[in-house]
């Protein structure tokens, strides 16, 4: 028909018309390697920049479990603790605080020797102190531990990650000169 031949259908035109669009920045797009499995690897081990994710490895979801479970028993002891009736003249508040990572409850300064346990700190005034009760210096000691073994899982994690990605240093530098430049040519348009 007219308006096929008008239209390219079975010319040249057609094939100009339906061509795909090409700039100047298309090749550069297209150079970039992509690097999905190291891209992958790391969003599924770190959450932000200050927090790891729990199945980052079983090791770290493990101890992470384990610290979990330990401050409940802390908190449970401690609970009891301060909900008891004979004690809460001796206290200064039933509640259980945190003094240097540690658990603590606030005990009256004169009631000192009816509490057992380590002094992490005193009030301003000098009328309350921050005990550790030894019942739970054991499981404090136990967070303490876990806590460290969780820093060094942690660190093996960034290692591991910081080899993979090592594999693929030169492209990850051709990637980030290309980005560079594509981000400039974008800034100045």
């Amino acid at each position: 028909t007219a308006n096929a031949k008008a239209y390219g259908e079975g010319s040249d035109l057609l094939d100009a018309t339906h061509e795909v669009s090409y700039d100047c920045l298309t090749e550069r797009f297209s150079s970039l390697v992509p690097l999905t499995n190291i891209a992958t690897e790391i969003h599924r081990c770190i959450i932000s920049e200050n927090e790891i994710a729990d199945d980052a490895s079983s090791h770290l979801k493990s101890i992470r479990r384990s610290i979990t479970l330990a401050n409940e028993k802390i908190r449970q002891q401690l609970a009891k603790l301060v909900a008891d009736d004979s004690q809460k003249d001796k206290l200064q508040d039933s509640l259980v605080t945190m003094r240097n990572g540690r658990y603590c409850i606030p005990v009256k300064s004169e009631y000192r020797s009816q509490f057992p346990g380590m002094i992490h700190d005193r009030s301003g005034s000098g009328s309350t102190l921050f005990i550790e009760p030894m019942s739970v210096v054991n499981l404090n000691n136990e967070i303490k531990e876990l806590a460290d073994e969780e820093l060094i899982e942690i660190e093996k994690i960034l290692t591991d990650l910081s080899l993979l990605a090592a594999q693929s240093v030169e492209d990850i530098l051709y990637d980030m000169e290309t980005l560079v430049a594509l981000d400039f040519i974008f800034a100045r348009a």
